[in-house]
């Protein structure tokens, strides 16, 4: 099944602002946010735990409407959730009573697509994740990075222009971790979706995008943005990847990894 590439799925944030209501008053988690995101970019975002970057993905995804200045898809201002962007949680979410075939169906339930277009689209991305062997499976029987592959395969069956990923792979041992990271590179490569990556691993967030939007806290805003103009696949032993690395870790000498304790009860939803 050949799939086009995609040419849709600009972002552009435009001078946002978001505040949450905390004891009687209004309590700023991000400030002037300012980013343009271009068709087929990959971008990952790192930062302190409580400088926004999964309110800021909340946002993108649509699941809160009440911020200050512009979200722009494709030039429209976003309003609400789309099928047009897919997201991957740190909890691949499955249903244990559905197989992966029956999840990944689940993203196409109210699509006017026939039966057979579903079942085309389904057995596509499931080759695309590497699990068309394991269709019939449960997700009991799957380990913790194959049903990550399998939440990935639900996210992109919609074909969505963008795809949001909030620790994908933060709760995976190391091994598994690394493989994935490869996998994504390799599913990036071929979809060429633009895609948005936010994540504690500096690591990570260099070795997969094109650029790393460095954040500082308190409140949440851009510090700089470091492009990564290195070749596609990459190899996380090149000395150029760590190099990169190690510029952006001295951003974070700066900001102790410290939330004050009143502010404990957020540090989730940032």
């Amino acid at each position: 099944m050949n799939q086009p590439v995609n040419i849709l799925g600009h972002v552009e944030i435009q001078k946002l602002d978001k505040f949450f209501p905390h004891a009687g008053e209004d309590l700023q988690v991000l400030e002037q946010i300012n980013l343009n995101i271009q068709p087929g970019e990959f971008i990952s975002i790192v930062g302190n735990s409580g400088c926004g970057k999964s309110t800021l993905l909340r946002l993108l995804v649509g699941l809160d409407a009440d911020f200050q200045g512009r979200i722009l898809i494709d030039g429209q201002p976003i309003q609400g959730t789309s099928l047009d962007r897919g997201i991957v949680f740190q909890d691949h979410r499955l249903f244990p009573w559905l197989n992966v075939e029956q999840n990944v169906a689940l993203a196409l339930e109210k699509s006017p697509l026939s039966k057979t277009e579903k079942q085309e689209l389904i057995d596509y991305h499931l080759n695309l994740v590497q699990l068309s062997a394991f269709k019939k499976a449960y997700p009991s029987q799957l380990s913790g990075g194959m049903s990550q592959r399998v939440a990935i395969a639900r996210s992109l069956v919609n074909r969505p222009q963008i795809l949001l990923l909030d620790e994908p792979f933060g709760a995976l041992d190391a091994l598994t971790r690394a493989n994935l990271q490869q996998e994504l590179q390799r599913i990036w490569q071929s979809e060429k979706i633009t895609t948005i990556l936010v994540t504690h691993d500096v690591e990570e967030a260099v070795l997969l995008g094109d650029r790393v939007v460095v954040m500082q806290p308190h409140p949440g805003r851009i510090k700089r943005i470091v492009p990564v103009h290195l070749e596609r696949p990459r190899k996380r032993e090149d000395y150029r990847l760590a190099s990169i690395k190690n510029d952006i870790l001295r951003d974070f000498q700066e900001h102790a990894d410290v939330i004050p304790h009143e502010l404990d009860q957020y540090k989730l939803s940032w």
